[in-house]
């Protein structure tokens, strides 16, 4: 699940307590942010932050065990296969595309964007600042940079261009020569996009609850 979608899954968590703490939606997005950055996830000193990146381990776990995302990213494998993608871009595609496509499904809830939105807001506060610990000065730098770029582009959109959502995928495949798109694969991954968002756009509430259920029910057996 990508970070968009781990602080929807936090917003409704902290909703159904009845409050929605911006540094716990923050802590479900940290890991990931440590990701693009390409670091160590950084420690965290304050609860929250830590509940947080605790209930993304869990959150993460629920989500790629889930019959919903099993589905479509076996769709989309036989799809892209069959059209000439290789198995290795085929595979990386058919699990981050499907979470990218995800993310515009759920970005047309509201409250979803602004428990985003917040969170990216108390990240950039001088108190979450110094909650959050980094291996090396330079991170945390980089780390505001990309809540400020992630702020200044605002709310997620719901209907971004199958061709931006290709064009992101072969960006973010780039760095890896065994699964890098070229012009023709990501051809192919822009029609995939357009294939099978109806589907995934469609199935997100089911799959919503089926990770909340996982999420209930790993919770249930470890206490």
């Amino acid at each position: 699940m990508n970070f968009f979608g781990h602080a929807v899954i936090a917003r409704r968590k902290e909703a159904a307590r009845g409050e929605v703490r911006a540094e716990f939606v923050l802590g479900a997005m940290l890991p990931d942010f440590a990701s693009i950055l390409r670091v160590r996830p950084p420690h965290a000193s304050s609860h929250p932050l830590r509940e947080g990146i605790l209930f993304h381990h869990a959150t993460d776990e629920a989500f790629h065990g889930s019959e919903s995302f099993l589905e479509f990213s076996r769709q989309a494998s036989s799809y892209l296969l069959e059209r000439g993608l290789s198995r290795g871009s085929a595979r990386a595609v058919a699990h981050v595309g499907v979470e990218l496509v995800l993310d515009a499904a759920l970005a047309q809830e509201s409250a979803a964007n602004e428990a985003y939105l917040s969170a990216l807001d108390a990240a950039l506060t001088n108190d979450v600042q110094g909650r959050i610990t980094w291996e090396g000065g330079a991170h945390e730098i980089r780390f505001q940079q990309l809540c400020q770029n992630l702020k200044r582009r605002g709310p997620l959109q719901g209907d971004a261009a199958p061709e931006l959502t290709a064009e992101r995928l072969r960006n973010i495949l780039a760095g890896r020569p065994r699964l890098a798109l070229d012009d023709a694969g990501q051809s192919v991954v822009r029609d995939w996009v357009v294939a099978a968002r109806p589907l995934i756009l469609s199935r997100a509430p089911r799959l919503v609850l089926e990770v909340e259920r996982r999420l209930q029910t790993a919770s249930s057996l470890e206490r």
